[in-house]
């Protein structure tokens, strides 16, 4: 398995989407505030937890992993090669700056979908642990079998709606698709509100099969490395259900 899908693995697997709280959120509250992540982090930290082979870059993928588009990479990357060193990203943002990529509603905080990266990251540098993974046999490719095998897409939709409204936002579907995300939300959003309800969901002959294909960005016909953090994330969520979700077809 590349050391980048471990790095995954092990984040993934230690934190999923619905998640008991983490030792980042110190208060209990279900959100990370600015003053939590001072307190659990510096920005260097993060950045080892993200460098997964300690060669002391951080590639496009990652970022894009990370925010669900590229932009801060090319951004932060200002000798123009095919990485960011520490050098670059800490010269071109603070760890307030880090953290206020998350925000995507730009309220000030970050709800359990906003902050899914950074408990990642703080588990990371904790070194939690990882549990089941979907690699069963440790090749570092996810087939479309092993994914099959350990979850269905109605659980995979159950575990990504952090706030249990059957309607599933940008938020929490960029865990699962990344840059993706919009793409799939065009697709399926038949009503137009910008939102995913678990109907809407399986229109358009949407269903495990056709994610997996969206999730093999290169069609290897597997998802790996990069292509891999969100389900990942995904099944650690699925795993830590209190119970088998509902049909929810018809929701």
């Amino acid at each position: 398995m590349t050391p980048f899908l471990l790095l995954f693995v092990a984040l993934a697997t230690a934190s999923p989407v619905k998640r008991q709280t983490s030792g980042l959120d110190a208060d209990g509250d279900g959100l990370v505030s600015q003053d939590e992540l001072m307190n659990a982090m510096t920005l260097q930290q993060a950045l080892t937890a993200l460098d997964s082979d300690g060669d002391g870059f951080i590639y496009l993928p990652q970022i894009i992993e990370l925010w669900g588009v590229g932009d801060k990479f090319y951004e932060l990357n200002t000798d123009g090669d095919n990485h960011l060193n520490f050098t670059e990203i800490e010269n071109g943002m603070t760890l307030m700056d880090f953290y206020n990529q998350f925000d995507f509603n730009g309220d000030g905080t970050l709800d359990q979908a906003e902050a899914y990266q950074l408990h990642y990251i703080y588990d990371v540098i904790n070194m939690v642990t990882p549990v089941e993974v979907l690699d069963d046999n440790g090749d570092g490719l996810l087939s479309n079998l092993e994914v099959q095998s350990h979850m269905t897409y109605n659980e995979i939709l159950t575990a990504l709606d952090v706030d249990e409204s059957h309607r599933l936002d940008f938020a929490e579907l960029s865990v699962l698709l990344g840059s993706q995300t919009q793409d799939f939300i065009n697709a399926q959003d038949d009503n137009n509100d910008g939102v995913v309800s678990f109907g809407e969901a399986h229109h358009h002959h949407a269903n495990l099969d056709t994610l997996f294909d969206r999730l093999d960005l290169d069609n290897s016909g597997y998802i790996e490395d990069a292509e891999s953090a969100g389900i990942n994330a995904v099944w650690a969520a699925v795993q830590a259900l209190p119970v088998d979700p509902a049909d929810v077809n018809n929701v």
